[in-house]
């Protein structure tokens, strides 16, 4: 779900801001961490972990950078990891896009 389009902060790098849903099914609290892939450079920037207690859910706004030399403008094939901390094959992989005006 996009939040807002592609702006310039500081430094020059380029920041696009998304919102993201994580939902916790378990009986137990747990810790999320958020990645990101795509073109190099590609981070996310601030806060990359979530705490949820069980059985919930919560929209997360996650703000991804990159150095401006690092990619033309246009749109950027980009994919979210989002992973359970110390739990193994509790993870997703989502597809979206990256946006340099």
């Amino acid at each position: 779900d996009r939040a807002a389009i592609s702006r310039e902060v500081e430094g020059g790098k380029i920041e696009n801001v998304y919102r993201l849903q994580i939902m916790n099914t378990a009986e137990a609290r747990r810790v999320f961490d958020i990645g990101v892939e795509g073109p190099p450079s590609l981070h996310v920037a601030g806060e990359s972990r979530v705490d949820l207690e069980p059985a919930s859910s919560r929209m997360v706004p996650v703000r991804v950078r990159i150095e401006p030399w690092a990619a033309q403008r246009g749109t950027h094939k980009i994919e979210f990891n989002v992973s359970a901390v110390g739990v193994e094959g509790v993870a997703v992989r989502e597809k979206s896009v990256f946006i340099v005006r």
